[in-house]
């Protein structure tokens, strides 16, 4: 919900403005709420969304806002910001609330023995068999001698290796995978997705294609083995954690039950977001693994 708050008048020699709907601003009595973006202007309120503080509904007559434009005005956030109606101020969290709550858990950061083995330790070990097992030649060589069995025998054992998928996730996948039309559909659609020639979005579609025709076209599926590969730049969704950090992170992630690209894109830019602004805080990510771990950690209740 968005807050009432009233301040004294400013003084003559303050910025005047007239915001308008999207304008970037800033109050100059309260700097520490950072940049905001403005939701909605009424006759005689004005709602914004602060990056250090969430949503402020402010009285036109006690407060004038200063408008920020050019660089200044971009900010990684407000750029991807959700639906003002989406926008809850009782779940928004901060970067530094966000980084507090990780830190509760993990007080040693990214690089604690005990964080290392219970958050990195099998996606890594996963992707070290991936580029063995399924690396670019290896899989070109088995599509070439139509060893599709081999390639999805890989495939389970790389993902046997992480706890990504629920048990369930697990038995579905297998089952998928049981004829020989499904192995040859699904082997052809992994190779192309982690080694096409294409861009990454038409070989993204082409493999959520082939994993509608094998009846498991959802996210995990559909995200799990390009992360697991390529863990600098692919990331990994899990629908309900993913909803759930989104919301509370004020971020447009713009979801559907469906995988699909826009949603894929959004997100990874919610990844991209997320590790710069870690490392703008002395928090070094290596990789989407670790970016993955912070966002399990800031989505527990």
């Amino acid at each position: 919900m968005v807050k009432f708050v009233a301040f004294f008048p400013e003084t003559a020699e303050s910025k005047m403005s007239s915001p308008i709907l999207g304008n970037r601003v800033i109050h100059p009595n309260q700097k520490s709420w950072g940049l905001g973006k403005v939701l909605n202007v009424g006759t005689d309120n004005i709602d914004v969304f602060f990056v250090g503080i969430g949503a402020k509904r402010l009285a036109k007559s006690f407060v004038q806002l200063e408008i920020v434009e050019g660089p200044t005005a971009k900010h990684r956030l407000l750029d991807n910001l959700t639906e003002a109606s989406q926008i809850d101020n009782a779940t928004y969290l901060t970067t530094d609330k966000a980084i507090e709550r990780f830190l509760a858990i993990h007080p040693d950061g990214f690089s604690a023995p005990t964080y290392l083995k219970n958050e990195r330790e099998a996606s890594v070990r996963a992707h070290q068999f991936c580029v063995q097992l399924l690396g670019e030649d290896e899989i070109s060589a088995l599509l070439a001698e139509r060893r599709y069995q081999d390639i999805c025998d890989r495939a389970r054992h790389v993902e046997s290796l992480t706890n990504l998928l629920t048990k369930s996730e697990k038995t579905a996948f297998y089952s998928a995978l049981e004829t020989a039309v499904q192995q040859k559909t699904f082997s052809e659609a992994l190779a192309t997705l982690l080694y096409g020639s294409d861009s990454e979005e038409v070989r993204f579609k082409d493999f959520i294609r082939a994993l509608h025709l094998l009846g498991i076209n959802r996210w995990p599926y559909a995200t799990l083995f390009g992360f697991i590969r390529f863990p600098q730049e692919r990331v990994f969704i899990k629908p309900t954690m993913i909803q759930s950090v989104a919301k509370a992170l004020c971020w447009r992630i713009n979801y559907k039950a469906d995988p699909n690209w826009r949603s894929y894109t959004a997100v990874l830019r919610l990844y991209n977001h997320l590790r710069t602004s870690l490392a703008e805080e002395g928090l070094l990510c290596r990789d989407m693994i670790d970016v993955q771990s912070f966002i399990w950690s800031i989505g527990q209740k």
